[in-house]
């Protein structure tokens, strides 16, 4: 399917954004946070306010704050199923995160998942029928590590998902013609994943692009994903402003945020 552009709610100074259809899933509520809004308590601006601002959208989306889990996201492939004793983790900071991994997956009830970036790509896994969710951190270092595939496996092992059944959503990352890369990271892509060129296009300056979208949507193909169920974002990181870029803004940006969990 095209990237398409992502739904919009105004709340209160900022807006949440939505992937099309997934509100039809019963239960299923998710959303993509916007500037101003930064959702990391350990960097960017007024990351002071990023906890209380967790609280309010858990609120706004029927959850409870306390129940919040996150990764700690190390730009792994490490993908892992949320336990009771893990309920929580990360909810006011990576300090307690789930250690060592960029994915993670659940069946619980009112417990939404967490991942943040400020250009790396994130996917959102669904399985409507078995009420499960995954989701994954994946910047180039983890998207050749195969994070998307070890999403797909992750649901498939933990409850019994069938690729299939799965409906994923990846979101607004860095991406070509902006998302430029040096001859270091095309090798290593070229190494470790097949038809590699496909996703890394020449941009107008000369130089190669990693187009993270491509790239993880071959992988969740090769997986058993079936292509009418991948939606893509349309929207660039780099190139809209309503979200924080790490490669336009510089090192001291804030984090948007994905917040996905069946009620």
């Amino acid at each position: 399917m095209p990237p398409q552009s992502l739904l919009i709610e105004p709340f209160e100074d900022t807006q949440l954004l939505r992937f099309p259809g997934f509100d039809a899933f019963p239960g299923f509520v998710h959303a993509i946070t916007t500037r101003p809004w930064n959702m990391a308590p350990h960097r960017g601006p007024e990351a002071d306010r990023a906890v209380e601002r967790r609280r309010r959208i858990c609120a706004h989306l029927g959850f409870d704050f306390d129940n919040l889990t996150a990764a700690d996201q190390i730009h792994s492939g490490h993908v892992v199923r949320i336990g009771h004793g893990d309920v929580g983790a990360g909810r006011f900071g990576r300090d307690t995160a789930v250690k060592f991994v960029d994915g993670l997956v659940s069946d619980m009830p009112g417990v939404p998942l967490l991942q943040l970036s400020a250009d790396c790509l994130l996917i959102l896994a669904v399985d409507p029928a078995r009420r499960a969710v995954g989701t994954a951190h994946a910047s180039w270092r983890g998207t050749v590590a195969q994070i998307a595939s070890n999403l797909v496996r992750a649901m498939v092992a933990s409850f019994a998902s069938r690729p299939a059944d799965l409906h994923i959503g990846l979101a607004p990352c860095a991406s070509p013609p902006r998302y430029e890369v040096g001859d270091d990271v095309c090798r290593i892509a070229r190494e470790m994943l097949p038809a590699a060129d496909s996703f890394l296009p020449v941009a107008p300056s000369g130089r190669r692009c990693f187009d993270l979208k491509q790239a993880n949507t071959q992988a969740l193909l090769a997986a058993g994903i079936r292509p009418d169920r991948i939606t893509t974002a349309a929207e660039c990181t780099m190139a809209d402003e309503r979200f924080y870029s790490h490669r336009r803004d510089g090192e001291a940006t804030g984090r948007f945020a994905l917040f996905a969990g069946f009620r």
